[in-house]
């Protein structure tokens, strides 16, 4: 299956959908709001629920700094290190080089507490979802730094990459469990505006999926972030009911992302180990 989650792009937003992307990206220092927030706003009135709902645990800066902290916790899958040069040769320039850069400090900062927010958001939504003990306190640590946020190129559409790099796309996410169209992670869609440069990534990416190298470190990952989500999950117990016409379709849409967004953690963080973007 080939067609795409839909979602409403950042370019199309109407002002109170683009006033809940922009707190998004203020209150994290990224350059986007991840795909799981672009497809909310396409169920009227969602979004701004979520934001109701856990929107203060961005603005506070607290589920960042935990997230950032169990991410720290957990290993690095090694990559094949790329060379500059080798950046260079697949049609990255020094422009490009600090654009990927930019990404993955978004992808690296978004997807982290994504992770714990969009679980606390499916098991509202669920209601075969389980009322969690109210958790332990977790420590206070340092706020995570604010930073200016970077605007991203408009990731590329699916149908608009030469097949061979549509292919590679297609098998880079194939690990993720459909919720009925099949979700294609931006991160894959922004690498591709250099086809040469993700197709030179691919082959290292894929052979850490199929050794199960991934996997393993998403199961730490999810041990790691498991405070962090009970937290939140907590302080999110009583709010109104969210606006969705046919909740069980969303909670299959959120159970395909909670398989994602730690997969994209882990890739995302392997990424920025083995290139050499040093201020990322």
């Amino acid at each position: 299956m080939t067609e795409t989650l839909p979602e409403v792009a950042v370019r199309d937003a109407p002002p109170e959908i683009a006033a809940i992307y922009d707190r998004i990206m203020e209150t994290t220092g990224v350059g986007s709001p991840a795909l799981i927030y672009r497809h909310f706003a396409v169920y009227p009135g969602l979004l701004e629920w979520v934001w109701e709902t856990v929107g203060p645990e961005l603005e506070s800066g607290r589920a960042l700094a935990h997230a950032l902290d169990a991410v720290r916790a957990t290993n690095v899958v090694p990559l094949p290190p790329v060379s500059q040069a080798e950046m260079r040769s697949t049609g990255v320039d020094e422009d490009g080089q600090d654009m990927i850069g930019a990404m993955l400090t978004t992808y690296n900062r978004m997807n982290p507490v994504n992770l714990s927010l969009i679980t606390a958001i499916r098991d509202l939504i669920d209601p075969a979802a389980e009322t969690a003990e109210t958790p332990s306190p977790l420590p206070e640590i340092p706020i995570a730094p604010t930073l200016t946020p970077v605007k991203l190129p408009a990731p590329i559409d699916l149908n608009a990459m030469p097949v061979h790099v549509r292919e590679t796309v297609l098998a880079l996410s194939a690990a993720i469990p459909s919720p009925g169209t099949q979700v294609i992670p931006t991160l894959y869609r922004h690498l591709a505006i250099w086809p040469d440069f993700l197709m030179h990534l691919a082959p290292g990416l894929l052979a850490a999926m199929r050794k199960g190298e991934v996997e393993a470190r998403m199961n730490d990952l999810n041990a790691n972030m498991r405070p962090l989500i009970d937290d939140v999950a907590s302080r999110a117990k009583g709010a109104a009911p969210a606006p969705l016409e046919d909740p069980a379709a969303m909670v299959r849409t959120l159970n395909s992302f909670l398989y994602t967004i730690p997969q994209l953690v882990v890739v995302g963080t392997a990424l920025r180990a083995a290139l050499p973007i040093y201020d990322a």
